[in-house]
């Protein structure tokens, strides 16, 4: 089968891999589409999660069982079924694990869903409605930390909300504002098009950074008073500072996205005192797929899939990848 592999530091390639086999408690899988995510590239230009190669990439999935191994038969699943995936397995025996916090695993072993199959463990592959669209449902992982964040945050109805960066997460994580009650909701970003999307999706406002002044326009927007909620979802360095800037007095910075290893926020502690302001990070939790299953229904999914490639040319979409043309990268894994 074809499959994107991280072979070298900043390299990628796609081999011709053996379909793998089926062990205990796993469900082999026909992958329909898989969704390019910033981690991926992450995980080969930065070394990400400590992963290093040689190692499989893509973990943002949908498909169809086509076996079950041995230790599945109280799952509930069935050959033909469709479902969503993330392509790990957590341990169930170390610390985190026995905590409750299997998102945070040390024996977590990705299995990689840039490939025609894949095999998981049957904790990790979760059933999606018979009529499901798959290319829809390959975004149930990236929404599932959308969720979290949603949960983490607890936005409140009437708060003001600005949103930095509306790339592949960025537009998932407007959406997810969207249906929450925000008000006010601001996008910045300094690509034309991203601004008209976020416009398209429901977005109130929109900033370019580069050539507005992002707290004066802020300003303008909340009357002077900052937004009570600033997600930063772009990963950009210089994006991360105005954050804090725009923030209202205990207003909570949300930082989604991931940043190169060693770069550290300027903070000034005072100015955050004097705000009562807060700084949530978000991570993920596979506990919440469920819920983030009924929720893609509600997801603009026809906006946030902004290109469909084959996995054939799952090399060049990391290229792509780089330009931020489009939202979200999806890969057809069946050409």
């Amino acid at each position: 089968m074809k499959q994107l592999w991280f072979v070298a530091d900043g390299q990628i390639e796609m081999r011709d891999s053996e379909v793998p086999d089926v062990g205990f408690r796993e469900v082999k899988i026909k992958i329909a589409y898989a969704a390019m995510c910033a981690t991926d590239v992450h995980i080969v230009t930065m070394g990400l999660m400590n992963v290093r190669p040689p190692a499989p990439l893509g973990h943002e999935a949908s498909g169809t069982i086509v076996e079950l191994g041995p230790g599945t038969e109280n799952s509930g699943l069935r050959v033909g079924d469709k479902v969503c995936l993330s392509p790990s397995a957590f341990c169930g025996i170390c610390p985190d694990c026995k905590r409750g916090q299997t998102q945070y695993c040390t024996n977590n072993v990705i299995r990689g869903a840039f490939a025609e199959y894949a095999v998981v463990d049957v904790s990790k592959v979760y059933k999606i409605p018979d009529d499901a669209d798959l290319m829809a449902y390959c975004l149930v992982e990236p929404a599932n930390c959308a969720v979290r964040a949603m949960d983490l945050t607890e936005v409140k109805h009437g708060s003001t909300v600005a949103i930095s960066g509306v790339g592949g997460i960025g537009s998932i994580v407007l959406n997810m504002l969207l249906l929450t009650g925000a008000t006010k909701i601001t996008a910045i970003d300094p690509i034309p098009a991203k601004r008209k999307l976020a416009l398209d999706m429901g977005a109130q406002y929109t900033i370019d950074p580069v050539a507005e002044d992002i707290e004066g326009v802020a300003d303008s927007i909340t009357d002077g008073r900052g937004f009570d909620y600033v997600f930063e979802v772009s990963g950009v360095t210089v994006a991360a500072e105005p954050v804090l800037k725009i923030l209202a007095r205990c207003g909570t910075a949300v930082y989604f996205a991931v940043y190169p290893r060693d770069y550290k926020l300027p903070l000034n502690l005072y100015d955050l005192y004097r705000k009562e302001g807060r700084i949530q990070t978000v991570f993920t939790t596979h506990s919440l797929m469920p819920r983030t299953i009924n929720l893609i229904p509600r997801l603009q999914t026809d906006k946030i899939i902004g290109k469909v490639m084959p996995l054939s040319d799952s090399v060049e979409s990391f290229d792509l990848f780089h330009k931020s043309l489009y939202p979200k990268i999806i890969l057809d894994c069946s050409k």
